[in-house]
């Protein structure tokens, strides 16, 4: 059955009106789609803020081994404390607290735990590691103040001849703690 001109003119409009909003739909959900997709990516590009700070450790306490477990010599639980007092660009910057636990000990030296603290003008960082001297590297695992939710990383980068070091601080600041 063929309908009449009318009605097929009338359904040629209303399947054109379809078409339209189908399309018009489409065109509104892609650029949501898009949108999202910017804000996304510009959020991820804000997720995180890295600084590193270079210093100069100048210890004023050395480190002093505190022979607490037995037998008597270097063993395993042994301590150490150490202060060193940061400068960078010639400028003092703060001063940090490490300790040392011995969790081995062998003829090439000692295995330890170090658990720090660096007092900085803007608050602290939390240190805690291994390290068995022959390259120290130790995570950072939050802090106070301005570093409150930092991870990160110090690394000891060298030591000059009259035993200060080089040190760099490597900080993780999450955009939602800014």
């Amino acid at each position: 059955m063929n309908p009449n001109p009318a009605t097929r003119r009338r359904r040629v409009r209303i399947a054109a009106i379809g078409a339209a909003v189908m399309i018009a739909t489409l065109a509104v959900a892609t650029s949501v789609v898009a949108a999202t997709r910017h804000t996304h990516s510009a959020k991820a590009a804000r997720t995180a803020t890295v600084t590193a700070i270079t210093f100069r450790a100048h210890e004023v306490i050395k480190p002093k081994l505190y022979d607490i477990a037995k037998p008597a010599g270097p063993t395993i639980g042994d301590e150490m404390i150490e202060k060193e007092i940061l400068y960078a660009n010639g400028k003092r910057i703060g001063y940090d607290l490490l300790h040392f636990t011995a969790a081995a000990v062998t003829r090439t030296g000692p295995d330890v735990v170090l658990q720090g603290v660096l007092v900085l003008k803007g608050g602290t960082t939390n240190l805690l590691g291994e390290t068995t001297f022959q390259k120290i590297r130790v995570g950072v695992a939050g802090g106070t103040g301005t570093y409150q939710g930092v991870s990160g990383q110090l690394t000891v980068l060298r030591t000059l001849k009259n035993g200060d070091d080089i040190d760099v601080l490597r900080l993780v600041q999450p955009a939602s703690t800014r």
